[in-house]
């Protein structure tokens, strides 16, 4: 069957992976994350093709990247690809929920560097694949930190 996951079916650099750092996620982190996954995953294997090489600014700054993924897929015109029920709307929604829970600021660099969409979506799998396979914190009850 052809369930590998985007990180050995497409060509990507692994650094791009190694790379992305974050904090324990949170029980209420783990639904987005999978739906992220889920929804990129999904958009990779099924297009449509023009959407995934549409043209969006590359801007990859891992402590902020969900957020600049949010900016970026929100202003992608879905009829553009004669598709209403392409994933992009989905993503960017769960996302935008996600970002709620890390508040950052997406400011992007004007006339940048550009991607496909495509690249976008799987740094986007990697990313919240990264932070989904980290333990999640747990807290504690009335016990004293260790030094």
């Amino acid at each position: 069957s052809k369930m590998l996951s985007p990180l050995f079916s497409l060509n990507i650099p692994l650094a791009a992976v190694l790379v992305f750092t974050a904090p324990t996620k949170t029980p209420d982190e783990i639904y987005p994350l999978q739906r992220i996954m889920k929804e990129a995953n999904k958009t990779l294997k099924e297009g449509p093709e023009a959407l995934l090489n549409h043209l969006v600014p590359a801007e990859f700054n891992q402590d902020r990247y969900f957020c600049i993924a949010e900016t970026i897929l929100s202003n992608i015109n879905k009829t553009q690809y004669g598709t209403s029920d392409n994933n992009v709307e989905t993503i960017s929604r769960v996302l935008e929920q996600y970002n709620k829970l890390h508040p950052s600021n997406c400011t992007m660099k004007k006339n940048g560097d550009e991607e496909q969409l495509r690249a976008l979506l799987m740094n986007l799998y990697n990313c919240a694949q990264a932070i989904y396979s980290r333990p999640h914190s747990v807290t504690h009850h009335k016990t004293t930190p260790t030094l």
